[in-house]
């Protein structure tokens, strides 16, 4: 009787949960455990299209090719296709420098997403069950997660598939053997030594102990998250429409509008973790914006934001580029990332802020403006000696989203100032100076 409970209960989840059709193409994730040979087996069953594929980590030795070439053999003898990796997990961890499960998964799900489009399967099937779905939950709740985390394993996402995750373990094993379903036990999961393995064998029996619906409660929780994070998203939609502008180039978040919401800073991360920016920031952020501190920079690995009186500007540092320009007569105006330049042959009317001014007769056309190059160097304003232009950013405290919108001007091969920051002492304005050059500068945010 609960042999065909079992066989019934996986048809009606595959069916709800609309994971796949009979006439798919189906790649099943096979390690020769209890979980994917009992996956195998209904498949198998249900004489659903599906193939094998099974990733050697060479982390056990003799165990692991022990485990291959079970899964083969299995495979050989049912006459089912089967496709085998091989992968030096522990070399890649430490180059990687990361964690030898998270190695693995990266590597196993590289494979297989390499797999489905080169052999063209509609899905990739793991067997992750009920209990994986607790241990999950409860490692993101430790970890810290909100909404999203605490979903947990999701039945499909992309190209995955999880027709097992309403089963619990032990159903699954009293299946196995009922059925005399052959199967690997992996010694690495009996060890406490990995983070997964500690909860599952020291933490979740001492839940159970307490509450012995643990995994089913579990279980439903993730559907509430799931549900919840649908209806947040769809929110979390309209409020972009609302508070956010996307440009080619520029996201523009009206601060002003955002800061009158419930949760500003939770917003603020919901619309910009996807560009590296963390939760601190998004609170430093909106502090900034609340101290008036107009002009506060925050970086990512990937993007500078900048905090601009009642707007928040964000650009990817890498959109910072400049074609070279040849400029051959005067007056000219330079549009760039930093601003507007003027160039025009003037009389001289004093030193200000915003205006660089150049000894004319000194210079000769045609004259470049260029991106900065590794190993530019100048003359800074007041030193004999060159510089490179590297350790003049450093000097003044340069940011990199400045940087990368600064310009060098060159005349044979000499570079005459560094825009907006400062002109070459070989080209400034003295006494005997007859012919001025002006470089009117307009910042952006002063336009």
């Amino acid at each position: 009787m609960f042999k065909m409970n079992l066989f019934k209960e996986f048809q009606e989840y595959v069916q709800k949960e609309f994971l796949f059709e009979p006439n798919d193409k189906l790649l099943l994730a096979v390690s020769g455990g209890v979980d994917s040979m009992v996956l195998l087996f209904l498949l198998k069953h249900f004489n659903y299209n599906f193939e094998v594929a099974h990733v050697n980590f060479q982390l056990r030795a003799e165990e692991s090719d022990g485990d291959e070439l079970f899964v083969k053999e299995y495979c050989q003898s049912h006459h089912i296709p089967f496709h085998v990796q091989h992968f030096q997990t522990d070399i890649y961890a430490k180059a990687a420098g990361i964690g030898i499960q998270e190695a693995a998964r990266n590597l196993r799900y590289t494979w297989f997403k390499t797999l489905k489009e080169n052999l063209n399967f509609n899905y990739v099937l793991t067997a992750h069950h009920a209990n994986d779905q607790s241990e999950t939950i409860l490692f993101h709740l430790i970890r810290g997660a909100g909404v999203k985390g605490l979903r947990g394993i999701l039945p499909k996402a992309d190209y995955l598939r999880r027709p097992l995750l309403f089963a619990l373990k032990a159903n699954l094993s009293l299946f196995a053997k009922e059925n005399a379903i052959p199967f690997r036990v992996d010694s690495s999961n009996l060890k406490d030594t990995y983070s997964r393995n500690y909860l599952r064998k020291q933490v979740i029996p001492k839940i159970i102990q307490m509450q012995p619906a643990f995994i089913e409660t579990t279980s439903h929780t993730g559907k509430l998250m799931e549900a919840t994070w649908h209806f947040y998203q769809e929110q979390i939609k309209l409020l972009r429409s609302e508070i956010l502008v996307q440009t080619e180039t520029t996201l523009t978040i009206n601060l002003e509008l955002l800061t009158g919401k419930e949760f500003a800073p939770f917003l603020l991360f919901e619309f910009i973790n996807n560009l590296g920016f963390n939760f601190e920031q998004c609170n430093l952020i909106i502090d900034s914006f609340t101290d008036k501190n107009t002009g506060a920079w925050y970086y990512s690995d990937t993007h500078a934001a900048l905090v601009n009186r009642g707007q928040l500007l964000i650009q990817e540092i890498d959109h910072f580029t400049f074609e070279p320009i040849i400029i051959s007569s005067f007056p000219f105006q330079l549009n760039s990332s930093y601003g507007t330049y003027d160039f025009e042959e003037c009389a001289f009317t004093g030193f200000q802020p915003n205006k660089l001014w150049l000894d004319l007769d000194k210079i000769k056309f045609p004259i470049q403006i260029r991106s900065i190059e590794i190993g530019d160097r100048f003359k800074p304003l007041g030193l004999e000696r060159h510089q490179k232009i590297s350790d003049y950013f450093i000097n003044k405290k340069i940011n990199l989203i400045q940087k990368k919108s600064s310009l060098v001007i060159e005349f044979e091969k000499q570079i005459l100032a560094l825009l907006p920051w400062q002109i070459s002492n070989d080209y400034k304005v003295d006494s005997s100076t007859k012919k001025f050059l002006c470089i009117d500068i307009k910042k952006k945010t002063d336009q």
